[in-house]
């Protein structure tokens, strides 16, 4: 790139993050120019045609961004990060937060991105606040035939989740032969155990093709490791109900402390999910994913807590945010 392509680029990058800085200071007005009317005194027909003309917001922006101002306008250290990141920052804490928890979702929203925090949200609702859950999951498989399948996705037959067992109903389109051969193992016995054979035969094939530890400076994931790492969970996620694409191989004793890549100690994730690790806020890390479950706050004395401080500055200023 030539040198005044670039210096042109840097120009219209300094002045975009001042339009950005400056909307978020409009937007944190709109609840005042609601409440008295500003528009009206200023002779025009309504607060959209007012702020569409002086902004260029649209109308669907504005109401969008006064529902969430209301929810968070006793709270204002999320008003805070309103200013500094913008509405959309707070979107996924705006309906959640309380006046109790408006410090805690503040700090969120101030370390994650809009979709890390959604996640985090998410994972939270589902597994509850305190985190009660020790075990993961147990799933029911049921074989459907054609009709029952066609029913269930119209939902004519039950789609029990939950129940007293924690269980699922999973419903699988498969060969006649398939199932014939499925159901002769399972015999008078339960799916649920079948799964588990199976899924224990495969952990146990793949840890006789698990590669050996590499102690080295390079930050390369050595090809045999990562293939392993990759395959563990088919190419996705490993935080336990997750299937989303893998983004990121993910050293869970940090590589900066102990120049190693191990395949025991790696893990494929999703984007989010990694973001969220290198905030300190997965529980039994060092454990498989299985055992992992979120908490609130990071573990300070961790020796990792140092590392990922780092990593999450780096980010956050490649972000150009907090």
């Amino acid at each position: 790139m030539q040198k005044e392509h670039l210096i042109l680029h840097q120009t219209y990058v300094r002045y975009g993050a001042n339009t950005k800085e400056w909307m978020r200071k409009c937007v944190l007005l709109l609840p005042e120019i609601e409440k008295y009317h500003i528009w009206e005194q200023m002779k025009f027909g309504s607060i959209h045609e007012y702020v569409a003309k002086l902004s260029g917001m649209s109308r669907s922006a504005v109401d969008d961004a006064l529902r969430i101002l209301r929810k968070i306008e006793d709270k204002p250290a999320l008003q805070k990060i309103v200013a500094i990141k913008g509405i959309n920052a707070v979107r996924p804490v705006a309906a959640i937060a309380t006046i109790e928890t408006a410090e805690f979702w503040a700090e969120k929203a101030r370390v994650m991105s809009k979709h890390t925090l959604e996640v985090y949200v998410k994972e939270l609702s589902r597994t509850g606040t305190e985190n009660n859950a020790e075990k993961p999951h147990e799933q029911a498989i049921s074989f459907l035939g054609a009709n029952d399948l066609a029913d269930l996705q119209a939902g004519s037959l039950p789609h029990r989740q939950g129940g007293a067992f924690g269980r699922k109903i999973v419903a699988m389109e498969l060969d006649p032969e398939v199932v014939g051969q499925l159901e002769k193992l399972k015999g008078d016995g339960d799916w649920n155990e079948l799964m588990k054979q199976f899924l224990k035969m495969r952990e146990e094939k793949l840890e006789e093709q698990k590669p050996e530890s590499v102690e080295c400076e390079n930050r390369y994931i050595p090809a045999k490791i990562r293939n392993f790492v990759i395959a563990h969970t088919n190419g996705r996620c490993a935080f336990p109900g997750c299937s989303k694409p893998f983004k990121i191989l993910h050293h869970t004793q940090r590589f900066a402390l102990e120049n190693i890549h191990d395949a025991s100690r790696l893990h494929a994730m999703c984007k989010a999910h990694e973001r969220i690790a290198h905030l300190g806020l997965i529980e039994n890390e060092e454990l498989a994913p299985q055992f992992w479950k979120l908490r609130k706050e990071a573990d300070r004395n961790a020796p990792k807590y140092e590392i990922d401080i780092i990593v999450n500055k780096f980010r956050m200023a490649g972000r150009g945010t907090g």
